[in-house]
Order: C-alpha cells, then structure tokens, then sequence
C-alpha cells in the first residue's frame, strides 16, 4: 500500500444525520459486519447459477469475501478506512449496527497521453428496512464525491442497478470488454505427438513484479485503447501476494497471474492472467516483442486449459458425487480487447462478446471545465495533427441546465493557436446580451471565432469519453445541435470515439 494511492484529503469527522444515525468511515474494526450487511443485501444477486423457484437464498458469501478484502488493509484499490459507513447507534448490543456502505476505489488510469486517477464507488448496500430513506444519497453526495474530488481525482465511475445511478449525476460514458469466448476447446491445435511444449508456465512471484509492471503498458495489454486503467504495481502486489495472503474462502485469490518462459533458455518472455470464479477467463497477455506470438499463444492456451481442468476435477471430488461441475468442453473466455493480436490470431475459433448492461459504466465528471483541463495535452496533441492545427477561437457548449453532477450550465474552452488558454462554466446568454457581447468586442476590434454546440445535461460526458461519436450522440439524444460545419470538424477531433480498457472486478 502507497501513500501516493490511499490517502485522506477531507475532514473524516462523523456527521450526525438524526433518528440515532452517524456517518462515519471505516476502520479494519468494521470489517466483519460491513461484510455481514453486504451478504445479506446481496443475497438474491446469483453467484453460482440461477435461484431455484420458491427459494429463499442464504447470504451471498461472494459478495462477503469481497468485502472482507476491501477493509483488510491489504487491497490495492482502498485503505480499511476508505468505506463509508452509516451506522445505526439505537440498535441492540449484538445486532449489526452498520445499515448502510459504500466504498471509495482509486486506480490509475489514462486518458491518451495524459495520466489521471479515477474514483471508483463499489459494493454499495443498504439493509432492507432502512432503505427508500435517502441514505446512499447521503454517503455519496456527502462522503464519497467529496473525498474524491479533493484527492484530485478527475471522475468517479460505478457499476451498479439500472438507471439508478443518474439521479446522483452519472451517465453511462464508459465500457469494460465483454470477454469473447472459445466454445470448443478441441479447436485449439494439440501438440504433435513426440513433441515438447516450447514455453512453460509458472506462478509469478513478488520478485517479478518490476518486470510485471513493464510488461503491463496499455499498449503491450490494451492496444488500440485511448481510455482506461493501468496494472500498476499495487495490483500486482494485490494479485500476486497480498490476496493469497488474506485468503479465507474459495472466492479469494480467483486469478492466476502466470509468466510465460522460453522452455529452451528458461528467460521469461512474458505473462498471462486468468481468472477463475466464473470459469476460465483471460484477462491479461503480453510477451516480449522479439517473441512470435503465432509460436507461443497455443502452448500457452493449452497449459492454461490443462490447468483448468485439474482445477474441475479438484472441484468435483471436493463436491461429491452430485456434482454439476464438469471438465470436458468448457467454453474458454477471453476478456481482451478485439483488437488485441490474441483476438485477432483465434480468428474464427473465437465468439466476440457482446457489450451488455453489466459492461456499461456510469461517469460521472463532477467539473468539466477542470477535467478539460487535466486532460489538455492530450486534446491538444489530438488538434495538432488535425486539419484545425493551430485554431484560434471559443469553444462554447451548452448543456441547458445545471443538474446534479454538473457544475455549470455550459463551458467554454478557448484556443490560441492551437493550445488551450481556459476552460471555464459558462452559461448560454439571453440574445440581447449576446449582441451586447458582440457589440462590445468588435468596438475593440476583436471578434473570435465562436463555434458552438448543446448536449443534454450530462450527455457531453458520453463525447468527452468517447464511448460514442457525436453523429450517435446526435441520433440517441435530439436536443443535440452542432452551429456550423467547422465546429463539428473541431468536436470530432477533441472527442472522436475511441476504445476503452476498464478490467475492474480483481479487487
């Protein structure tokens, strides 16, 4: 754990919000009834196959080692003190106190060239008799955007329930890969008889985590992506040690990070890392440029295979003999990006995932003008190698009203000569001030190019991430106008749609 990760950058005094409930964050003290809370509110959410009719399930035990994990002080994406709590201080002595969480992430990430943090809120839950009361509300608006944007965080981002998140300003501008899929595993090439496999595998260790961290650059793990979030060396001192470490259940420490050897030299050429707990799942491979990709991919998937399948057989006898757990012809996922050479040389072999709800992220960019900001060099650098190189002139959005999540009614954004001189909040003006305006510059003999456009509120977050172009955007939401041709040129080149790498559910 780094300071440079997990600190504190807001006043962490409890808040009395009535009826006997206090606000508060964690400490590692909370663990086993934050974790108790979350079983319980998550116990209808399906971990190992559907619920069968007329039954009620026990308390979701995934969901309760995640968040033993996350408050123990070893986890690479929070402190035990990053979870807001609502604790309820009436209840009896023995009974839970802590009704209501949500936990704060921070991960590593980037934006083109620009390197950022993002705030991540996770595993939010409330218990059942205190919900509809506003309390996640409070933890989020109160607790969690706050601490996140004072620690400088450019946004924040969740998973979670279907459009609840909008009422807290979020908007669903960002996407994780669905994993594509190898439905039959005999189509994998076995190796000629009388053959060696020309690579091994073996468990990576702390010592390999500098190597790790070079081998792990979004443009070795995520090429093509223009968005999303590094494999710093936290999460690989997370994965490769600490989780195995803390490990308590079978749903701690499910992914193998596994590095790949050259079986006649034995120098490592690089990695791959697999997950487990919903079945055999690629979520990481990279090798060293010199090393041929078409030579090493298939010995590599038919060691991670052959592995897999011990584990079913282990599983199995662990089970019984009513086992449903079975080891031939298990679909095989692969969660890189399509672009990716992995994808690409499985070809036809490979089913393409498809983008779903679980996948779609909510954003939330809590201060465009700032964000704009932070990410300049890249917008410019996008402006320099565009037939607007060099543009002089505003910039000027409308969003047409403030909402939640929002900080003004508008930006603008001013270039000269091709660099970004301010983004601030800006607000469309009435037509005779707007002549007013003009009136006056050109008294000064200085009329700016303006070009111009409006989005509904919050729907410029989905073109500043570029999940969607703007001819979609367009399509999706009507109240989208663009004032001229140039200023279209221009929108596209800052904000063209572009892939992202959000690989998020390690923690």
């Amino acid at each position: 754990m780094t300071a440079s990760i997990h600190f504190q950058a807001t006043d962490r005094k409890a808040i009395d919000i009535g009826d006997g409930l206090i606000m508060r964050w964690s400490t590692s003290a909370d663990a086993a009834n934050v974790a108790s809370l979350v079983a319980k509110a998550f116990n209808w959410m399906p971990v190992e196959g559907p619920i069968p009719d007329g039954v009620t399930p026990g308390p979701n035990e995934f969901l309760r080692a995640a968040a033993s994990r996350l408050l123990s002080g070893k986890n690479s994406t929070m402190s035990e003190f990053d979870y807001a709590l609502v604790e309820d201080s009436t209840v009896e002595t023995g009974t839970n106190p802590i009704v209501a969480c949500a936990a704060l992430h921070r991960l590593k990430a980037y934006y083109g060239s620009v390197d950022l943090f993002f705030g991540h809120p996770e595993l939010i839950a409330t218990q059942a008799e205190y919900r509809n009361k506003g309390l996640v509300r409070k933890l989020l608006l109160e607790m969690i955007h706050p601490e996140s944007e004072a620690r400088g965080d450019a946004l924040q981002f969740i998973h979670g329930l279907p459009h609840f998140y909008r009422q807290f300003g979020y908007e669903y501008a960002m996407c994780s890969f669905p994993p594509g899929t190898i439905r039959d595993i005999a189509s994998i090439p076995a190796l000629m008889k009388g053959k060696v496999e020309p690579f091994r595998l073996r468990k990576a260790t702390v010592e390999d985590i500098p190597r790790l961290v070079s081998m792990s650059s979004k443009e070795k793990v995520s090429p093509k992506t223009e968005l999303g979030l590094y494999y710093s060396a936290e999460y690989w001192q997370y994965t490769v040690h600490d989780i195995f470490e803390i490990a308590q259940c079978k749903y701690d420490g499910d992914r193998d990070t596994m590095i790949i050897l050259d079986a006649t030299t034995g120098k490592d050429v690089g990695f791959t890392v697999v997950s487990h707990v919903f079945g055999m799942q690629v979520e990481a491979f990279s090798l060293d440029q010199n090393v041929l990709l078409a030579e090493a991919l298939y010995p590599v998937l038919r060691q991670l295979i052959a592995i897999e399948k011990e584990r079913l057989v282990v599983k199995r006898q662990e089970e019984g003999e009513g086992s449903k757990t079975n080891t031939p012809g298990f679909p095989v996922k692969l969660a890189l990006h399509p672009q990716h050479p992995a994808a690409l040389l499985l070809g036809s072999r490979m089913t393409p995932g498809l983008i779903a709800s679980a996948f779609r992220l909510y954003t939330r960019i809590p201060d465009y003008a700032k964000f704009i900001r932070m990410v300049g060099p890249e917008l410019e650098k996008r402006l320099a190698n565009s037939p607007m190189t060099g543009v002089t002139g505003r910039l000027r959005l409308d969003f047409y009203r403030k909402v939640e999540g929002s900080d003004h009614k508008g930006l603008e954004i001013i270039f000269r000569n091709g660099l970004i001189e301010s983004a601030d909040g800006w607000a469309r003006l009435l037509q005779e001030k707007a002549l007013e305006e003009y009136l006056e510059w050109k008294a000064q003999d200085i009329v700016p190019v303006i070009y111009g456009a409006a989005f509904a509120p919050l729907t410029f977050t989905i073109l500043l991430m570029g999940e969607r172009s703007l001819e979609e955007i367009q399509f999706s939401f009507a109240e989208t106008t663009v004032k001229d041709d140039n200023s279209r040129l221009l929108l596209n080149i800052l904000f063209p749609k572009i892939s992202h790498h959000m690989e998020t559910f390690y923690w």
